[in-house]
């Protein structure tokens, strides 16, 4: 019944905007390994590979003409509409474009599936409205990104929102305020689904983001968002307010959406999870430093009792910083759910390393939950002197000693080689002593050998001259 009437819904509000000027359009798809994009006139769809919905679609997701609810509204010169085109698909870009003309203005509708920030899949659609001034004059435009939300088959799925937490309530965030990405999943403890969105930065980040509910959802740019009711049937508008587009200029508004991840570890009735935007750090606009990264914590209660002295826990390494790495919360009760996010900043570093962090969780009944790391990797930035405390310490001593051993090792040949060579010369010094002797070149110490020959002659001589007196 909810589906019919939501049905009837957004029939009658396509009716109202497109009076008198409906146009022929076609459907579009593209597909990866891991979700389906499809458009048709003025919807979206978006769904995984299996069929499980991350956008609303009416009736089954199998089928190839779109009929979502999610929805471009672009305005330009205060004319306010929704978005239709007529739209192409290119499989082998993952991409769906459409275009068309408000006012004179060119706008162009782009939906393209891409690599998610952690790990490279492509499980994230990027879907982008783009304002092109080709006139001489200056024209004024505006958009809003109407993401009809829903994980797997719940169409009020709640959001958790990185640097807030979980949002039950319809609320608007404006400026600076605007958080970097949420999640809408079920149950921590058993998330079969998840969906992850984000939205532009820098100038093209959006003015004003609303978390509400389809229900919500008016032909204006910017919709009412009471606080004090729920989400209900949840969805998120992305909204960019009027801005002065000069001839020749282009604007471009980008959110981001598609299959999130989440870590979960379990120990008795204590869940630990955590999600991450990416995993490497970028080099910010003036090239200085990095961008921070945002790391998201959730404890919860899947016990039959309150669990005390509940903390989590964000252990960094040197050149990286989060803040207070511990927070506590005194009593968590049965099915309750906690989250905290850490920014995370890093030095400067003048060589590309990877760090690793560690986030650990416990409680008083349960005693430490196992931790989960999460590795990161920080670019070099050229120009960087290397750290005092970590480079010079662990480099340059290394490097100093492997010389000091080299130029040990160099010596240590050249005096064996020396050694060597004087016993040859004393060993040849020797043999020509010899050989000087032999040809009677040297006479020292010739004088006792002679004498001695002589008295052997003499004594000889007597003894033959007595033994012949004898015998006459």
């Amino acid at each position: 019944m909810k589906h019919i009437i939501k049905k009837i819904a957004a029939t009658g509000v396509a009716a109202l905007l497109v009076a008198g000027t409906v146009t022929a359009v076609s459907a579009a798809r593209v597909e990866s390994n891991r979700v389906i994009a499809k458009t048709s006139a003025n919807t979206m769809e978006l769904y995984s590979i299996e069929g499980k919905r991350l956008l609303f679609t009416f009736g089954s997701v199998s089928g190839e003409s779109a009929d979502g609810t999610s929805k471009f509204y672009v305005s330009v010169d205060n004319e306010f509409e929704n978005l239709y085109t007529e739209d192409t698909a290119d499989n082998e870009t993952y991409t769906i474009t459409g275009s068309t003309q408000l006012n004179n203005v060119d706008i162009t509708k782009h939906v393209q599936i891409i690599p998610n920030s952690v790990n490279g899949n492509l499980d994230t659609v990027e879907f982008s409205t783009v304002f092109t001034n080709n006139t001489e004059e200056a024209h004024t435009v505006a958009c809003r990104i109407f993401l009809d939300t829903m994980v797997e088959d719940n169409d009020y799925a709640p959001f958790r929102v990185t640097g807030v937490g979980s949002i039950e309530n319809r609320t608007q965030f404006e400026g600076n305020d605007i958080p970097e990405s949420f999640q809408a999943f079920n149950s921590l403890s058993n998330p079969s689904m998840i969906g992850t969105g984000s939205f532009a930065k820098g100038a093209g980040k959006p003015d004003i983001v609303q978390f509400t509910s389809y229900g919500a959802n008016s032909g204006t740019l910017i919709p009412e968002c009471d606080p004090s009711r729920t989400t209900g049937d949840s969805a998120v508008n992305a909204i960019w307010t009027n801005r002065t587009l000069a001839p020749g200029e282009s604007f471009v508004c980008t959110a981001y959406y598609g299959i999130g991840l989440i870590d979960i570890q379990e120990s008795n009735e204590l869940i630990l999870g955590a999600t991450r935007n990416t995993s490497s750090f970028t080099v910010n606009e003036d090239g200085t430093g990095y961008n921070p990264i945002k790391l998201t914590g959730y404890v919860s209660n899947n016990g039959t009792g309150t669990l005390n002295s509940v903390a989590m826990t964000l252990n960094v390494p040197d050149g990286v910083s989060c803040g207070e790495a511990t927070v506590s919360y005194p009593e968590l009760n049965v099915r309750a759910e906690k989250q905290h996010t850490w920014t995370l900043e890093a030095a400067p570093s003048a060589v590309e390393k990877t760090v690793t962090v560690t986030l650990e969780a416990e409680s008083a009944e349960t005693g430490k939950v196992e931790p989960m790391s999460y590795t990161f990797t920080i670019p070099a930035i050229e120009g960087v002197e290397p750290e005092p405390t970590t480079e010079p310490a662990t480099t340059v001593p290394e490097t100093t000693v492997e010389e000091t051993t080299v130029a040990e090792t160099t010596v240590a040949p050249t005096t064996v080689p020396a050694t060597t060579s004087a016993t040859k010369d004393e060993a040849t010094k020797s043999e020509a002593t010899k050989s000087e002797a032999a040809n009677g070149a040297v006479q020292t110490g010739q004088a006792i050998p002679a004498a001695m020959i002589l008295v052997v002659l003499l004594a000889a001589v007597g003894v033959l001259y007595f033994m012949r007196r004898k015998e006459n």
